[in-house]
């Protein structure tokens, strides 16, 4: 998901050039764990079935196919006709990507929290089974991974700089998975990258202005 806005500029290739930008109504279709996790999997694997989603995810048939009619409703996820029977529905994403507009945290706040408390979650989760692999991966790919964490001071306006550069650097690098991925990087492998950056929630980092007074 990104929540910088669209940008103008055509210079690099933009991986959310076709995202769903999210809205209060699809908010609600979205803001739970298991359909953050359904929908990335049709994203990366898709088209799926019901039952290859319930398998891949370990959940029931009966879970995967209330999630999937949720989300179609919502408008994430379509039909394919040329591969669905009387019998079996397939199921695609028709976006590559998810965009959440900051006006969303004033119409929504609520749902707006859901919304990032379920993709934390599941990012969790990936970097938990990222750790778990870690030591069995290959030397390069054991060389090449990295986790840091980082502390600095910042204003607002050079926080939001710094989204930007490290948007920019992440488009650089972007390449679709597919066959043609693989073509022109025959030794890749998919690679997630998670980034956030936001001031600290806790009220003991709080800084006290420089003229003594306290923040309010």
């Amino acid at each position: 998901m990104d929540e910088s806005p669209p940008r103008s500029s055509a210079s690099s290739p933009d991986p959310f050039s076709d995202a769903l930008v999210l809205d209060a109504r699809s908010l609600r279709g979205i803001a739970h764990p298991l359909r953050w996790r359904i929908l990335t999997l049709l994203q990366r694997r898709g088209p799926l079935t019901g039952k290859a989603v319930s398998e891949a995810l370990e959940i029931t048939s009966a879970s995967a196919s209330y999630h999937l009619r949720q989300l179609h409703t919502y408008g994430f996820l379509t039909e394919d006709p040329g591969l669905g029977t009387s019998r079996e529905r397939w199921w695609r994403a028709p976006q590559s990507g998810i965009r959440l507009p900051e006006r969303l945290d004033t119409e929504a706040p609520e749902l707006a929290t859901a919304t990032r408390a379920a993709m934390a979650l599941m990012w969790g989760e990936r970097l938990a089974a990222a750790v778990d692999a870690w030591a069995s991966q290959p030397e390069e790919w054991r060389e090449a991974q990295g986790m840091s964490d980082r502390l600095t001071q910042l204003t607002a306006e050079e926080t939001d700089a710094l989204r930007e550069e490290l948007r920019l650097v992440l488009d650089r690098y972007a390449r679709r998975p597919g066959p043609e991925a693989d073509t022109e990087a025959p030794d890749s492998r998919l690679v997630q990258v998670q980034l956030a950056l936001f001031p600290s929630p806790y009220p003991d980092d709080q800084r006290p202005h420089e003229n003594g007074g306290e923040e309010r």
